[in-house]
């Protein structure tokens, strides 16, 4: 079993102006994005202003394709109880720009129904960029997922592995984020 799973250029650029313009179309406006603090100190976590949302139902009929290889992989390699994605799930739109981070986190569910099993990101960026790069904390150390610099790439991690995207040093990195839930980890 592998920490993470990455299928490169999994979407094509057609597909990623679809979903982008989906996206843009269907935020939903009343969506504010929390603060991220560290528990230890208080330090501020991300540098991210600018993360929309949108509702499954908008986006799942691209999305569907990479659903199929998560559950798979998840079949096949994890064996978790995972829910289906509902219409109402949300999907997180996010636009680092230059001096934007988003330091060493988990991603987890205060939600005492439920885990987040998985944490999912696409790269939908278009246009090319400096920095941004993607780092997973496994096998005993800090990886750079350098792959995940390639639009249309799909990144799959366990959402409980240390994650961060580094400061963004020129142009503008876009990632789709959502996030597959299952049963309490007992």
């Amino acid at each position: 079993m592998y920490d993470y799973y990455i299928w490169k250029k999994f979407y094509s650029e057609k597909d990623i102006i679809k979903l982008n313009n989906i996206c843009n179309l269907n935020k939903e406006n009343s969506f504010k994005d929390v603060e991220a603090y560290s528990n230890l100190n208080k330090k501020k976590l991300k540098n991210l202003n600018n993360v929309e949302c949108v509702q499954w139902k908008y986006v799942k009929n691209i999305l569907q394709k990479a659903l199929n290889e998560i559950e798979i992989n998840n079949q096949f390699n994890y064996g978790y109880s995972i829910y289906n994605l509902n219409d109402l799930d949300t999907v997180l739109f996010n636009t680092y720009k230059e001096n934007d981070f988003y330091d060493w986190h988990k991603d987890l569910s205060n939600n005492p129904n439920h885990d987040i099993k998985f944490t999912i990101l696409i790269n939908n960026s278009l246009k090319e960029y400096e920095g941004g790069d993607f780092k997973i904390f496994s096998y005993g150390g800090e990886n750079t997922i350098k792959d995940f610099n390639e639009s249309g790439t799909v990144l799959m991690f366990k959402g409980d592995i240390p994650h961060k995207v580094i400061s963004i040093k020129k142009g503008i990195r876009n990632s789709i984020v959502f996030f597959i839930k299952g049963n309490k980890f007992i």
